[in-house]
């Protein structure tokens, strides 16, 4: 009986002593495992890390190379806003405008147009501010027509009817809409000054006008204002050209 205790004792301790012997086992197994996990998770983190910081390196070098072509980019549009400066400043200096291009087209056309420049520039230095005029401007009115309808009411000549004048206008309007048989003053007009052989110059706008009129050695000038109700009243003075 006592014997068979004993054993029974022996075979529970051996049992006893193999569980430990396991679950230590296992532990140490699962430490194990634990201690490769951390290992190759500390591994592949500094890899990540590495590669990272490779990236990012890589990134600031770009970087810097992107800032350094900004900057040139900006030096090389200072240099083309100077550069369009510099060509407004020349352009206006050396380009005419207002009369002066007006005048020089005149003189481009009439270059074109065949007249020797020693001439042209003959003509610009003898030229006169005021001119030697006779002072005693010839007055002449006449009813300005809205049609193509010529008549003897609505022309006038000067220089001996070396020079004669017409010209054409808009017809006024009632209240109502309607038209009326005489120009209104104030919309744009047209003259026409026509010297003895054909040639033809014509003036638009709105009154008054004033147009030169060049007859042999003499300039006439003439001006056009609004008169009576219909008419235009033209004065016409005689002046030494050049």
């Amino acid at each position: 009986m006592a014997i068979g205790l004993r054993a029974g004792r022996r075979k529970q301790r051996r049992r006893q002593q193999l569980f430990i012997l396991k679950f230590s086992a296992l532990l140490i197994g699962l430490v194990m495992l634990g201690f490769f996990a951390y290992e190759t998770g500390t591994a592949f983190a500094q890899r990540e890390v590495k590669s990272l910081r490779k990236e990012v390196a890589a990134l600031k070098i770009q970087l810097n190379g992107v800032d350094s072509e900004n900057q040139n980019l900006a030096a090389q549009l200072r240099g083309a806003k100077d550069q369009v400066v510099d060509w407004n400043a020349r352009y206006e200096k050396d380009v005419p405008n207002g009369e002066a291009k007006n005048l020089f087209n005149t003189l481009t056309r009439r270059l074109d147009e065949g007249v020797p420049a020693k001439r042209l520039n003959f003509i610009i230095q003898e030229a006169d501010a005021f001119g030697k005029c006779s002072n005693q401007p010839a007055e002449r009115r006449f009813i300005l027509p809205t049609d193509e309808k010529r008549n003897d009411n609505n022309w006038v000549s000067f220089a001996n009817t070396s020079i004669v004048i017409t010209g054409q206008g808009f017809p006024a309007t009632d209240v109502d809409g309607r038209a009326r048989p005489w120009f209104d003053p104030k919309r744009e007009i047209s003259m026409k000054f026509t010297r003895l052989g054909g040639k033809t110059d014509e003036i638009k706008g709105l009154l008054p006008l004033s147009k030169s009129v060049l007859l042999g050695e003499t300039e006439w000038r003439f001006n056009v204002v609004s008169g009576p109700q219909g008419f235009v009243i033209v004065s016409g003075d005689a002046c030494k050209y050049p």
